[in-house]
């Protein structure tokens, strides 16, 4: 599950990374960062939410309010097989979405133009 995962956050458009603190894989669009996962096992996943999901994920078992991140409404899924596949990139793609929606406008328009001529 952790190379589906992986691939999936690499192929959302316009996606850059970046290897921070204790091997941990960071996911931009943008500048703006809207995914981590833990390079070593277990493999944790952390990402940004809407309010209401941060409030209804964090009452699953094995996901907790992210460490140092958890006030701007990020989860930390404890390892990557807590959810479905299926169900894990619909809230990365969320984050994505979420995190791309406040970018300023001709940032978007940027990213969308170079997707469509890619």
């Amino acid at each position: 599950m952790f190379d589906n995962t992986l691939a999936f956050c690499r192929a959302l458009p316009a996606v850059t990374t970046e290897m921070k603190w204790d091997n941990e894989l960071r996911f931009f669009v943008g500048e703006k960062l809207f995914a981590m996962l833990s390079m070593n096992e277990p493999h944790r996943i952390s990402f940004k939410c809407i309010p209401a999901q941060f409030h209804k994920l964090i009452g699953t078992p094995g996901i907790v309010p992210a460490p140092h991140l958890a006030r701007y409404h990020w989860v930390q899924l404890n390892q990557d097989d807590t959810l479905p596949s299926s169900e894990l990139e619909n809230l990365l793609q969320k984050a994505y979405d979420l995190v791309f929606g406040s970018l300023p406008e001709n940032e978007q328009q940027y990213i969308r133009s170079h997707e469509a001529s890619a």
